[in-house]
């Protein structure tokens, strides 16, 4: 099975829902034991099964999967004990030790920690101080880092090794070499058409190219461990608050592109496997979180169409799409109209993976109306059983172009009713 983007816990089912309220209450009734597997059960995603546990009286012992990282730990004899691996050492030195210091410094709940020529982060708590918010949280704290951290400190000290992802799931060769080859197309087309345009007035279009390009990588091909660091680090680079000019930003995302594009094969193809994940990186994001960003975009399109730049147009409609999928823990709706809208405008790399039906031929630019339609409409009807005002008008939907059809996509997303 070929998966997209990334893990997300946001937005979990009823059922889930239901797990959770009743951690919360046999938690405050005192049956601790009964409330942490009530816990676990809201933590487990049945279609991942990233969480396991076993109950022995009042004792438990648990493994979760985040990433390349498995955090083992016990619920016994009055404490809550989680721990991960982050790397393994022969010796240490003082800018090492001078790093997990300030990085200590940074965590709330847990802690790096030495132990047999092993880092790891590791949480404690006593169990009646350890409700399942804090838990939840705790955890997610713990298991992220330890996923993230491995790679960046790895590439930074020498002395440390990898302490494996035997659990990782590798990627059949066919895939890889696909997803290789379009990581290699998407790059080069988006620096080549960089060129193409002057960086004075283009600067909002040519940020427009990057940034999709980063992000459509992220989720289309998903890869893992630093290739996925350095695409975080584009995006937060080129958002982050410090007065620098866009046209700076944008110089410096292009050779960040380019050192991707310029990367060994064997470096790429490293990183592209499939994992399992507890915890979702983005924070759940209400529908009006992508209202907004539509509406702080969408006025920009209308230049580039009138001005015949419809490369870029589409390029500015897909961003919308990338960018949420990227920072946003979205509702199930949004994330599967996104997926599906990127499908169409990547049909040729969704035939290549040989995935679903064919909605668009590049060719002749003609769509599979009712194809898609047809899918909208399982999305919203899905979709219905916890949003019962959701409503696409697919009669609204314009068949004629590729921009006219993302125009009219766009409108029905954003129109999209969440009241519950």
């Amino acid at each position: 099975m070929i998966t997209f983007g990334r893990f997300s816990d946001s937005f979990k089912p009823k059922t889930k829902v239901e797990a959770w309220n009743t951690s919360e209450r046999l938690f405050l009734e005192k049956k601790y034991i009964d409330s942490y597997e009530a816990f676990f059960n809201y933590l487990r995603d049945d279609d991942v099964n990233n969480v396991s546990f076993r109950k022995d009286g009042d004792n438990i012992t648990f493994e979760l999967l985040q990433g390349s990282k498995i955090i083992r730990g016990t619920i016994a004899n009055g404490k809550v004990i989680a721990e991960a691996d982050v790397a393994e050492y022969d010796k240490l030195s003082v800018a090492f030790m001078r790093r997990l210091m300030e990085m200590n410094y940074s965590l709330f709940y847990s802690r790096y920690a030495l132990k047999d020529n092993r880092i790891c982060i590791k949480f404690d708590s006593t169990i009646a101080a350890a409700p399942p918010r804090k838990l939840y949280y705790g955890w997610k704290e713990l298991a992220t880092r330890a996923d993230k951290q491995d790679d960046l400190l790895i590439d930074d000290f020498a002395m440390l090794r990898s302490t494996g992802n035997a659990h990782a799931e590798q990627l059949p060769d066919t895939e890889k070499e696909i997803k290789y080859n379009f990581y290699r197309t998407w790059l080069e087309k988006t620096i080549t058409r960089i060129n193409e345009l002057n960086e004075d007035a283009f600067s909002g279009g040519i940020s427009y190219l990057l940034l999709n390009t980063a992000y459509k990588i992220d989720y289309l091909i998903a890869p893992e461990g630093t290739l996925m660091n350095e695409l975080e680090k584009m995006s937060w680079d080129y958002f982050a608050k410090d007065n620098k000019p866009y046209v700076e930003k944008n110089r410096r995302m292009k050779e960040a592109l380019q050192k991707l594009l310029d990367k060994p094969k064997e470096a790429v193809i490293e990183d592209l496997y499939r994992v399992k994940s507890t915890f979702g990186i983005a924070n759940p994001a209400p529908h009006q979180a992508v209202v907004d960003l539509f509406t702080n975009n969408l006025q920009n399109v209308k230049w580039y169409v009138d001005n015949n730049y419809l490369d870029i147009a589409i390029v500015l409609y897909e961003y919308l799409a990338t960018y949420c999928l990227f920072s946003y823990g979205l509702p199930k709706p949004d994330a599967k109209l996104f997926h599906l809208m990127l499908n169409i405008t990547n049909q040729d790399y969704f035939t290549a993976l040989g995935v679903g039906e064919s909605l668009h031929d590049p060719a002749s630019g003609k769509f599979s109306e009712q194809i898609i339609k047809n899918k909208i409409e399982a999305i919203i009807t899905e979709g219905k059983e916890l949003y019962p005002e959701l409503k696409f008008n697919t009669a609204n939907l314009k068949f004629d172009s590729m921009v006219s059809f993302l125009k009219s996509y766009i409108a029905e997303v954003q129109q999209l009713n969440y009241n519950q």
